[in-house]
C-alpha cells in the first residue's frame, strides 16, 4: 500500500495542546457501546480531572470506570453480554434518507458504512469496506473491495456480495456524477467536494476499482473518510428513499419493522455482518424526544444510555443527581458559523462582512452555552484540529476574538458600517434562520443582542424551520438572508476550504465567489508536499480573515457525552477523530448488553 507523500508526513493529527474528536447531539456512538456487567472499581476522580485540565461536575466520575487510556475516556471494566436492547435520544427521527444527498445524518448512517475510515487518536487512514488502496501512478489509483461483505438478505439484494460496482456506483454518484440523469440539483450532493479531481472511476473486476485524477492530489483517500460519505448498494436510486423497509445495508444493523418515523428509528442486528462477532446488542433504538429538558430527565431516570452536548447547568444537575455517570470529553470537529447570502446585497460589501465578525463576542457566545472553562475553542478561518491551522493561540491575539481589545474592535466596527453606507447599522434588515438546535437558536439569540447594542439602528429577525429537512431544504438552495448552523468538518483542510468557500464548492451555501481563493485552494489540492501546502493554506487563513469572510465562524464545539456506568465501550469509539456520530460499524465494534 502506498501513501500520498502529504499523508506520508503528517502522521499524527493531534493537537498538542486541545484534543479534538467527532460527536453530535444526536449521539449517535452509543451504539458502540455497550452495557456489560458493572466492575465494582473506580477511576481516580484526580486523573481524570488532571487529564482535562478543567474541574469537573461534582462525582461526574465516579462509577464503574477503572482506568484511563486518553484523556476523559473511561474504561468500564466488566465481561461483555450478547443480547438486549440500547435506546439513546435525539430531537428528531431521520428526517433525510438518500446518504449522498443528506446534509447530515441519514439511516445509512446506522445500516452503511464507508470505503475507508480514520483512526481515532492517529487520524491514519485505514482499510474498511476498501481494504487496501494504491497509487499505481501519479494520475491512477487502485482499490481493493474486501470480499465476504453481504447487502442484507431481502429483495432486491438477496444477501449479494457488495462489490466494486457497488463501490463504483457510490463513488461515482457521491461526486454527483448521476445529477443530471436523475434530474436533481448538483447541489443536493452535499460530499461532492470531497472528491474533486476525479475524472473517472471503473471497476476493472469484482473486486478491483480504478480511479483517474485529473493532476495527482493529496485528498482523495481522505475524502472516502468523510464520516456522512456512507455507502448503499447499486440499485437503491431504482428502489427509491421514501421506504426505508426497502433499505439494504452492509453494516452491523439492518432496519426493524418496528420503525417508526416521526417516533423512533429502530435496528435490528445483522446476523451477516462481516465482523461476525458484532453487533453485541439485538436491537438498537432512537428515540425522538424534541425537548433538550426531556431528553436529560430521561437520562437521570436511565431511560437512555446517554445524555449528548449537556450545558453547563446541565453538568451541575448530573453531577449531584447521578455521581455515577461517566463524562468523556474533548474539543469536537464540529464548529459553528453564521452564513452570509452573498444575494443580499449589503453582505456583499467585504466592510459590512468585517463590520459584523469584529463586532462579535466570541467569548459570551461560547461561555452562554457551556459555561466558562466549558471546552469549546477558538478558530478564525480553520478548525485547529487541522494540522495547517492557526492555533487556538494565535486565533486569541487577532482583532475580534482577543476580549482584551473588544472595545476597540466594536469602534472600528462602526467606523467600517459608516464607511460603508449604513452609519449605526441603518438601513440593514438581516433575517437570522436557525437551525431546530439548541445551541444554534443560542448563539443566534446572542449574537441579536450583541449587534443591537453595537449597531442599534440594525434590525435582525430571528426564524427557525420546522425541522432539519426544511431547514437544509432552505441552505442548499441558498434561500436565506444568514444563517445560524454548525458543521462537521471534512477529514482534509484544502477539501474543508474548498467544499466551504471555493466558487463549485458543494457547501458553499451562500454563494460565495472569489477567482483569487479558488486559485489558492485548487493550489493546495495538488499539492503533495506538507510544508509547501501548509504555507499555502496559511496563506488562505491571512486572506480568509483580512479580503473575504465567506462566513463568520463562532467556535469549534466541545463534545461532552454522559454516559451510564454499565454502558461499556464507549472509550473504544472516541477520540481525535473518532467518526461515533455517523458511522455504522463503530456502533456495535465494542460490548454489549
Amino acid at each position: 500500500m502506498t501513501d500520498l507523500g502529504y499523508w506520508g508526513q503528517v502522521n499524527q493529527r493531534v493537537s498538542r495542546r486541545r484534543l479534538i474528536g467527532a460527536g453530535s447531539a444526536m449521539g449517535m456512538g452509543l451504539a458502540a457501546a455497550a452495557l456489560i456487567g458493572c466492575s465494582s472499581a473506580k477511576a481516580p476522580a484526580a486523573a481524570q480531572k488532571a487529564a482535562n485540565n478543567a474541574p469537573l461536575p461534582a462525582g461526574a466520575t465516579e462509577g464503574a470506570s477503572a482506568k484511563i487510556t486518553h484523556p476523559f475516556n473511561p474504561v468500564v471494566q466488566g465481561t461483555p453480554k450478547n443480547g438486549g436492547t440500547v435506546t439513546i435520544a435525539a430531537t428528531e427521527t431521520y428526517t433525510e434518507h438518500d446518504a449522498h444527498t443528506a446534509v447530515s445524518a441519514s439511516e445509512w448512517s446506522v445500516i452503511g458504512e464507508r470505503g475507508l475510515e480514520m483512526d481515532e487518536w492517529t487520524g491514519k487512514i485505514r482499510g474498511n469496506i476498501i481494504e487496501s488502496w494504491e497509487v499505481t501512478d501519479p494520475t491512477h489509483l487502485t482499490l481493493k473491495v474486501r470480499k465476504g461483505i453481504k447487502i442484507q438478505n431481502k429483495a432486491p439484494w438477496n444477501g449479494r456480495d457488495f462489490n466494486a460496482e457497488d463501490a463504483v456506483f457510490n463513488i461515482n454518484r457521491t461526486a454527483g456524477n448521476t445529477a443530471e440523469a436523475e434530474k436533481l440539483p448538483l447541489a443536493s450532493f452535499q460530499r461532492a467536494s470531497t472528491l474533486v479531481g476525479m475524472s473517472k472511476v471503473e471497476a476493472t473486476d469484482a473486486n478491483t476499482v480504478r480511479v483517474t485524477m485529473t493532476q495527482p492530489t493529496s485528498t482523495f483517500f481522505t475524502g472516502l473518510t468523510e464520516i456522512r460519505s456512507l455507502w448503499m448498494p447499486k440499485g437503491i436510486v431504482e428502489v427509491g428513499f421514501k421506504d426505508n423497509q426497502k433499505f439494504g445495508g452492509i453494516s452491523a444493523w439492518q432496519m426493524s419493522p418496528e420503525d417508526k418515523p416521526g417516533v423512533q428509528n429502530v435496528f435490528q442486528k445483522n446476523p451477516d455482518y462481516w465482523r461476525k462477532d458484532q453487533p453485541h446488542f439485538d436491537k438498537f433504538v432512537l428515540i425522538q424526544m424534541p425537548d433538550h429538558a426531556t431528553q436529560l430527565a430521561a437520562f437521570l431516570s436511565r431511560q437512555i444510555a446517554i445524555m449528548a452536548s449537556p450545558t453547563a447547568q446541565d453538568q451541575k444537575t448530573i453531577g449531584a443527581a447521578r455521581p455515577d455517570a461517566l463524562l468523556y470529553q474533548f474539543l469536537n470537529i464540529n464548529y459553528m458559523y453564521f452564513r452570509p447570502s452573498m444575494k443580499i446585497q449589503f453582505f456583499q460589501d467585504f466592510r459590512v462582512r468585517k463590520a459584523l465578525s469584529l463586532a462579535i463576542d466570541y467569548k459570551e457566545l461560547g461561555n452562554g452555552y457551556y459555561g466558562e472553562g466549558g471546552g469549546w475553542g477558538y478558530l478564525a478561518a480553520m478548525h485547529p484540529g487541522f494540522p495547517e491551522a492557526w492555533s487556538e493561540d494565535k486565533v486569541k491575539t487577532l482583532a475580534g476574538f482577543n476580549p482584551a481589545t473588544k472595545d476597540k474592535d466594536i469602534a472600528e466596527a462602526n467606523k467600517l458600517m459608516t464607511a460603508a453606507g449604513f452609519d449605526k447599522g441603518a438601513g440593514i434588515s438581516i433575517d437570522l434562520l436557525n437551525k431546530v438546535k439548541a445551541d444554534d437558536r443560542e448563539n443566534s439569540v446572542r449574537f441579536q443582542a450583541q449587534m443591537q447594542k453595537t449597531f442599534p439602528a440594525m434590525k435582525m429577525t430571528l426564524k427557525q424551520d420546522p425541522d432539519s429537512a426544511t431547514f437544509d431544504k432552505h441552505q442548499a438552495g441558498n434561500d436565506f438572508q444568514m444563517i445560524s448552523n454548525d458543521s462537521t468538518m471534512f477529514p482534509d483542510a484544502a477539501l474543508e476550504a474548498y467544499a466551504h468557500t471555493h466558487t463549485k464548492g458543494s457547501r458553499n451555501y451562500g454563494g460565495f465567489s472569489n477567482k483569487d481563493l479558488d486559485a489558492l485552494v485548487e493550489k493546495s489540492l495538488a499539492e503533495l508536499d506538507f510544508e509547501k501546502r501548509k504555507a499555502l493554506l496559511d496563506t488562505y487563513q491571512q486572506k480568509y480573515v483580512d479580503e473575504w469572510l465567506p462566513n463568520l465562524v463562532l467556535y469549534a464545539v466541545p463534545a461532552k457525552y454522559y454516559v451510564q456506568p454499565t454502558l461499556g465501550g464507549f472509550d473504544t469509539i472516541t477520540g481525535p477523530w473518532a467518526s461515533t456520530r455517523v458511522t455504522g460499524y463503530k456502533m456495535s465494534n465494542t460490548y454489549s448488553v
